[in-house]
């Protein structure tokens, strides 16, 4: 496990000296690459995407807007929905953002072969469904 725990941080080491060049958070930046790719989301739906809660997406997004890089509108098929889309300052971003996602990718898979990434993804798939809360 402590072999994990090492991966797991030193994976989000090279995340936020990645996002970093931006002004961002690996967490800030994941939100305007699925806004870049999704298109405008609600903030439930944005936060789905992301794995976090709402309130925790909220406080990103509101940070984010505070940056002037996405902004929240009314929905227009919804009355009490807002939905949340990349300003066009924030769409400038996403290409670089995409492209330093893309390069950690294929840094953290440097080295191993096919057989190696099989095996690396179904044992941690494995470590994950054992720890989901239905096998608790």
């Amino acid at each position: 496990m402590k072999l994990i725990g090492q991966a797991r941080r030193e994976i989000r080491q090279s995340f936020w000296a990645r996002f970093a060049p931006f002004g961002l958070t690996p967490q800030q930046g994941w939100i305007l690459r699925v806004l870049g790719a999704q298109g405008a989301m609600s903030l439930h739906v944005l936060s789905q995407w992301v794995f976090m809660d709402d309130p925790t997406a909220c406080r990103i997004v509101k940070t984010l807007q505070d940056k002037g890089l996405v902004e929240s509108q009314p929905d227009p098929d919804h009355g009490r929905r807002i939905l949340i889309s990349l300003t066009p300052q924030g769409a400038e971003r996403v290409p670089e953002l995409d492209q330093a996602a893309e390069q950690l990718g294929l840094d953290l898979e440097r080295g191993l072969s096919p057989d190696q990434l099989r095996t690396l993804r179904a044992a941690l798939v494995q470590v994950i469904a054992n720890l989901a809360p239905a096998n608790s």
